[in-house]
């Protein structure tokens, strides 16, 4: 009987949230109406999370509803769908349908404000206000919103005890969200504009990790070229000086705790509290921070006492060509070129070495033989 009771419970928690024909919104027709034309994108959103994102089980439907159905109404605390459908990032379909699948008349955007609408950790005044929001619009327009910030500066926040996660706030405020008038490849498609959450991810599904459009690492460096700088090949007159780093995926030390900042948790942050891993510890079997910062420390240190000198030479060899351009012959000309190619490769790397240091010395300790020549050429 017990076992009866508590059948029947669940079927009516999962029935009751389903809207009555009286309580449906206006152009609403379900996902099933989707499958007739796409239906390949159809069978793959169902084997989704988003298939399943609705649990009788929740606590706190009025305030989970509204994320892990369909468009909620808000008043009878009904759904069109117990799931996140098509129409939750599309939009109503009943004009797209009638009009013989118009594509105007449909949402078709991969801006990430309709990821975001969820994807925030955030409530505004204790109400849930991700109903009010419908794909299209902007999630800066919705009335009464306050969005957790994250500051590109600091440490990346914890999200522990955050549902579900910051994954929105922390991509307003990393570069992805930042490259407007950027025109990129992707997976082989053309992108425009912001790297938003569809560039990366799969809307309906993949079967890769986080159901990413293709494996995390050659997903990054279809935008970055550091994947060269790990495996030390493109310098001129440097043999190939693999990292030990290349071992580990992009995202082990940029994306530690899944964080969307794609930022590094130093293990010399001190804003970074112990019960938090840092990216180096994250990865490396001793789980030692005070190494890890020593050992981090050092790398950086390396770095700067082979790089500032080779800086100052070639700030006094431009000064000199800056009063007389054809004081170098053509040869050296094109060495100090090479120099500076060489140069760029790493300081466009940004890491200061931890990519790959022993790569990053070689240049330098070319570029310093090089340039002690040809400022001997300009005494």
């Amino acid at each position: 009987m017990v076992k009866y009771k508590s059948i029947l419970l669940s079927i009516i928690l999962i029935t009751a949230v389903i809207c009555p024909a009286t309580a449906k919104p206006t152009g609403y027709i379900g996902s099933a109406s989707c499958e007739v034309c796409h239906k390949e994108v159809y069978d793959l959103w169902k084997t989704s999370k988003h298939a399943a994102a609705f649990k009788p089980e929740q606590e706190n439907p009025e305030t989970c509803n509204a994320c892990h159905t369909t468009f909620l109404n808000v008043v009878d605390q009904c759904s069109t769908e117990n799931n996140v459908g098509c129409e939750a990032c599309h939009g109503p379909g009943d004009e797209h349908v009638k009009n013989n699948g118009d594509a105007l008349k449909i949402i078709s955007s991969n801006s990430a404000d309709i990821c975001g609408r969820c994807h925030n950790g955030n409530r505004s005044d204790n109400i849930s206000w991700t109903e009010e929001y419908k794909p299209g619009m902007k999630l800066s327009d919705i009335r009464g919103l306050r969005l957790i910030p994250v500051a590109s500066d600091k440490t990346v926040p914890s999200v522990k005890d955050i549902h579900p996660s910051l994954t929105y706030n922390m991509w307003l405020a990393s570069g992805h969200a930042k490259t407007p008038d950027r025109k990129l490849e992707i997976n082989s498609k053309k992108w425009e504009g912001p790297v938003t959450c569809a560039a990366c991810h799969a809307p309906h599904y993949s079967t890769y990790k986080a159901i990413l459009t293709m494996e995390s690492s050659d997903l990054c460096r279809s935008c970055h070229f550091q994947g060269e700088v790990l495996k030390g090949f493109g310098a001129k007159g440097i043999e190939e000086t693999r990292s030990l780093h290349t071992a580990a995926a992009c995202v082990a030390c940029h994306m530690t705790e899944k964080n969307h900042l794609m930022k590094m948790l130093r293990p010399d942050d001190p804003d970074l509290s112990e019960e938090r891993l840092d990216s180096c510890s994250d990865c490396h079997e001793v789980k030692d921070r005070k190494m890890r910062t020593a050992q981090l420390l050092d790398m950086e240190a390396w770095y700067r006492e082979a790089f500032e000198p080779v800086q100052a030479d070639l700030k006094t060899i431009d000064a000199k060509l800056k009063g007389n351009p054809d004081i170098l012959n053509a040869k050296l000309k094109v060495r100090l070129k090479d120099v500076k190619d060489n140069l760029s490769i790493i300081i466009n790397d940004g890491s200061n070495g931890v990519h790959n240091l022993d790569y990053a010395l070689e240049i330098m300790y070319l570029a310093k033989r090089e340039l002690k020549e040809i400022k001997e050429a300009l005494k």
